[in-house]
């Protein structure tokens, strides 16, 4: 079955002259695509349940994976070395922990980061 994707590359900017240049390779090491990023998104078809290397480059940064095709997955991100996240994004998640042998008594330092 063939599964329409979409391979995302943090670290290339937003219509920058840092767009990475992308390859796709099959398991036999065919060249099946090379193109390069348009707002760090590349849209492709590939065949589901495959296993594809992928070979992208930026500037003098490189990604060298691979990465498995599935009928329940069609974003699949790649982060370059260079990158800069903004903390604004990040969220922290805080969780109550109690003991199971003691109802409504938390567990103190009950946070994870």
């Amino acid at each position: 079955m063939i599964n329409n994707v979409i391979l995302k590359f943090i670290g290339t900017g937003i219509n920058s002259n840092y767009q990475a240049l992308v390859k796709i390779y099959d398991n036999y090491n065919n060249l099946l695509y090379s193109k390069k990023t348009y707002n760090g998104k590349l849209f492709l078809t590939l065949k589901e349940n495959t296993v594809y290397k992928l070979v992208a480059t930026s500037c003098n940064d490189i990604i060298k994976t691979s990465f498995y095709v599935t009928k329940y997955n069609n974003d699949y991100i790649f982060i370059f070395n260079r990158s800069i996240f903004n903390n604004s994004n990040l969220r922290t998640i805080t969780f109550l922990l109690s003991d199971a042998n003691y109802d409504n008594l938390p567990i103190e330092k009950g946070e994870m980061f």
